[in-house]
């Protein structure tokens, strides 16, 4: 059986207002999300959340999975556990989450995630609290659904459609980028104007800059970071990795990242005989430090909400070579602070690798480039001041 339960910080690590002692300036948000299970998403919002200074956050996570709930505690974030053990149970969803409403008290309610968004958005008209919705994936999208089977597909319809109808119940919205704002505004049928584009920040300070040094011979080693699932582009990395080897014989291509396609990448790299040359990594707990023990970054994404994966590579001053999406057009330049190629062409990807490869000192000229780019527009201090101003600015409105 399910059972609501709020963990609130205690001592020093609570350095915000104590709920239940709110005064007429306090400003309290809600944020509703499925899991606090280790994810970009869920990520993203321990980063923004306790960065935020004027006003005071409380996270909710409907369903079971509290990997990062302690994290969220340490910083000084109350957080609500429902813990449904379904894979929906939207209308129970719907009465604990009204129950928390109504014990927290928030002034505006932030949903990330179909599920937790459609139980937000029904939950903030029955309390006349306005509510804030999310875009942070390509979820209607072509390149994304293509790989799913018949019956995903038709759930992925069946959520648009709920997505649609309640949109209207939404005082606004966040996309993580141009992109998503512009298909999600196609898709539900939304004012482009109703959408924010506020990006995911990255923190600086953890993605140490280090120009790379060349050294005449040395090979070059390849790094991915992805999860393993067919919309990252892996197969056709690899595929193209092994045209590459045949010019470049002593280069090694390594792939950090979990998921359902493991086994299938594996039998790929063994096909291709490159057992010593391909390595999966599997999930990596220090990205930062990673990335530091390789040459170029690769990321044959077909399609992304924010490419937060290519930013950390910029950061760190790690030549970038991606797909030409619009999500990866938004962080990179071709020629200018990276290199752009053909998304879903094994040769494009190959004939990406052999320009690096022949031109390495120019690639790194515009990695340090593409470091001073995504320190100035991606800095997460900087993306978490603009959220709190939009939410600040929500909240006004509906005085």
């Amino acid at each position: 059986m399910e059972e609501l339960i709020t963990s609130r910080p205690t001592g020093k690590q609570h350095n915000r207002q104590a709920p239940g002692s709110r005064t007429g300036t306090a400003t309290r948000v809600l944020f509703v999300i499925d899991t606090l299970e280790v994810g970009g998403t869920e990520q993203s919002l321990l980063d923004t959340v306790t960065r935020l200074r004027n006003i005071q956050p409380v996270v909710c996570h409907i369903y079971s999975g509290d990997a990062l709930k302690q994290r969220f505690i340490e910083a000084g974030i109350d957080v609500c556990s429902i813990g449904l053990q379904k894979k929906y149970g939207l209308f129970a969803a719907c009465r604990k989450l009204k129950t928390i409403v109504n014990t927290e008290k928030p002034d505006l309610m932030v949903g990330y995630l179909t599920r937790s968004e459609l139980v937000t958005r029904m939950v903030g008209r029955a309390s006349h609290i306005p509510v804030i919705g999310t875009f942070v994936s390509d979820l209607y999208g072509k390149a994304y659904n293509q790989s799913l089977s018949r019956k995903a597909r038709l759930g992925v319809s069946f959520f648009r459609f709920l997505n649609r109808i309640t949109a209207r119940l939404c005082k606004g919205f966040i996309a993580n980028s141009e992109a998503i704002k512009r298909l999600n505004a196609n898709q539900l049928r939304l004012p482009p104007g109703k959408i924010e584009v506020i990006n995911r920040g990255r923190n600086s300070q953890q993605f140490a800059f280090r120009p790379r040094i060349l050294f005449p011979g040395n090979p070059v080693r390849f790094l991915n970071i992805g999860r393993l699932v067919p919309v990252k582009g892996q197969r056709d990395l690899i595929l193209a990795f092994h045209a590459f080897l045949q010019v470049y014989p002593y280069a090694t291509l390594h792939i950090a990242g979990e998921g359902p396609e493991r086994e299938s990448l594996l039998a790929l790299i063994k096909k291709q005989g490159l057992e010593h040359k391909v390595t999966l990594l599997g999930n990596c707990n220090d990205v930062p430090g990673l990335i530091q023990a390789y040459d170029c970054f690769m990321f044959p994404s077909y399609s992304e909400g924010f490419s937060g994966a290519v930013v950390e590579a910029m950061m760190s001053g790690l030549p970038v070579l991606a797909s030409n999406i619009p999500a990866n057009e938004e962080v990179l330049r071709h020629l200018i602070t990276g290199y752009l190629f053909e998304t879903a062409s094994v040769t494009a990807i190959t004939n990406a690798m052999i320009w690096y490869a022949g031109n390495r000192q120019l690639a790194n000229e515009l990695a340090v480039k593409a470091h001073e780019y995504a320190v100035q527009h991606f800095e997460l201090e900087r993306i978490a001041q603009n959220l709190e101003t939009y939410l600040q600015k929500m909240i006004a409105e509906n005085v």
